[in-house]
């Protein structure tokens, strides 16, 4: 196992795609299909469930309007980029989120906040314009506090993952929203987005030091595979053997897995899977910052 920064794996992802790709329209454009597909979580599950049905699951009412506002907020951010966009705004998908009780809408709402958080500070460096790139951070920092909120007051777990959010570039987080998604109008426009195979890793909530499986369609074998594990602002990689791989110890809060063929940041070279969610809760007894985690560069052994 060894470390290394994920700065440079968003430096790789912006040279490997190319800047050419993307501009801010098409940026825009990403963003917003993943915020409407965050905010129609946010509806169908407060439409979903109700007052009673969050008190049979143990949640006081306020619980429940928390979730009101921040349904409310997704609208929001909806509507601004869909102003902003005019006749290029995509329209909404529809989707499957597949919660069956209040506990799973929980759990899914704080993987999408989580997530949506990640893309916005992912798609800063294919940004141009510093008026979009504000809009979408101060979207992704309400994000985050979404996030906190229900890890710490809902879930009664960690307020936060670390020291540093964790950026995925558009592909990366693409690929953990568009399992939900069922179908989007033909009309909508094409995003230079890479489609990756679907990566499940379990179980969902790992020992550190223990072992995870990974499942995985592979068209082509490679020599050998790692697990990349993205925690803040550094990777680590561990061998993947047998449909198993080790857990890697410091990980903390909500990790993203992904599977890569050769040891390096993860970008369109090396990557062969989407990533997958993993979650590492602490309590407030947990020290979560250590030299051992912060970012830097190590060699490879």
């Amino acid at each position: 196992m060894f470390r290394k920064a994920i700065l440079l794996a968003l430096a790789g992802a912006v040279a490997v795609f190319g800047a050419s790709d993307w501009d801010d329209q098409s940026i825009a454009q990403y963003i917003l299909t993943i915020q409407q597909a965050e905010s129609a979580l946010f509806t169908q599950g407060l439409a979903q469930f109700s007052d009673s049905d969050f008190h049979t699951a143990g949640y006081a009412t306020w619980v429940r309007n928390r979730f009101k506002q921040i349904a409310a907020h997704e609208a929001a951010h909806v509507t601004q980029l869909t102003d902003a966009l005019s006749a290029n705004a995509p329209a909404e998908c529809t989707y499957n989120f597949g919660f069956s009780d209040v506990a799973s809408f929980i759990d899914l709402a704080q993987r999408f906040t989580t997530v949506e958080a990640s893309a916005g500070l992912g798609s800063l460096p294919f940004i141009d314009g510093s008026g979009l790139a504000v809009n979408i951070a101060a979207a992704g920092a309400s994000e985050s506090r979404q996030a906190a909120w229900i890890t710490s007051a809902v879930q009664k777990r960690q307020p936060w993952n670390g020291a540093w959010e964790t950026p995925l570039e558009p592909s990366a987080a693409y690929s953990l929203i568009v399992p939900y998604i069922d179908e989007c109008p033909d009309a909508n426009p094409d995003l230079p987005l890479r489609s990756y195979p679907a990566l499940t890793v379990y179980p969902g909530y790992p020992e550190q030091g223990g072992t995870v499986f990974v499942s995985l369609t592979l068209k082509a074998a490679a020599a050998k595979y790692y697990l990349a594990w993205l925690d803040g602002l550094t990777v680590q990689y561990t061998p993947i053997a047998n449909g198993q791989a080790a857990v890697p110890e410091g990980l903390d809060g909500t990790v993203y897995a992904a599977v890569v063929s050769t040891q390096d940041p993860p970008s369109a070279a090396n990557l062969v899977s989407g990533f997958a969610v993993v979650q590492f809760p602490f309590d407030s007894s947990a020290v979560d910052t250590t030299e051992d985690n912060l970012p830097k560069v190590s060699t490879k052994n």
